[in-house]
Order: structure tokens, then C-alpha cells, then sequence
């Protein structure tokens, strides 16, 4: 892939992202996952900080300055969820945290 192409594409990658994150933080953040959180054994309390850090890092997406720390962010977050996801016996759910995560592995190689 060339710079130019490398560009394009961790910009599009960053968008699609940011609209993941600020979605699905979003929706923790106004407590829509409470019972999840509580069926995987998490503290409700959980869910709002990994939401808020979800909504921050969608944010931080969309500037192209802070979208290695965005990247960097949501790694541990993505692997915690694959990792509680496979864990309550919902593998199948797991692809979209893993896309997600190489998304961002992708991002932040090429944004540093």
C-alpha cells in the first residue's frame, strides 16, 4: 500500500471507528447495558467507564492527531471484550470487538 493509500485508508478506518465507538459508548454510557454487564459479572459501575473511554476514544478518532492514543485506548478494551465474550460462551459474538481490534492495530501502526 502506498502513503497516499496507507492515508486513505487508516482515515476511513479511523471514521468507521469512531461512529463504533461513540455508538456503542453511547449506549453505555446511558446505562442501556446494565444487564449484560451484570450477566458477565462486571459491577454497573464498569459499564459507564468503559463507555465514557469508548465515547472519548471515538472522538479522539476523528482527529488526526490524537488518533494513535484513540487506537491505543481501545486495544485492552476490544481484547477485554473478546475475552469476556468467549468466556460466557457467546464466541460468535466476539467478531465485531475483533474487527474492531484490528481496525485499531491497523490505525495505530499507521498513525504514529
Amino acid at each position: 500500500m502506498t502513503d497516499g493509500n496507507a492515508g486513505k485508508a487508516v482515515k476511513v478506518a479511523s471514521i468507521l471507528l469512531a461512529l463504533l465507538f461513540l455508538l456503542n459508548g453511547g449506549m453505555k454510557v446511558a446505562g442501556m447495558m446494565v444487564d449484560q454487564f451484570a450477566m458477565w459479572g462486571y459491577p454497573a459501575w464498569f459499564q459507564y467507564l468503559i463507555g465514557v473511554a469508548e465515547v472519548l476514544a471515538g472522538v479522539a478518532f476523528l482527529r488526526q492527531s490524537t488518533r494513535f492514543l484513540a487506537a491505543v485506548a481501545v486495544i485492552p478494551i476490544m481484547a477485554g471484550a473478546i475475552y469476556t465474550l468467549v468466556r460466557a460462551g457467546t464466541a460468535a459474538n466476539s467478531v465485531v470487538p475483533a474487527v474492531a481490534l484490528l481496525l485499531a492495530l491497523f490505525v495505530a501502526k499507521k498513525s504514529r
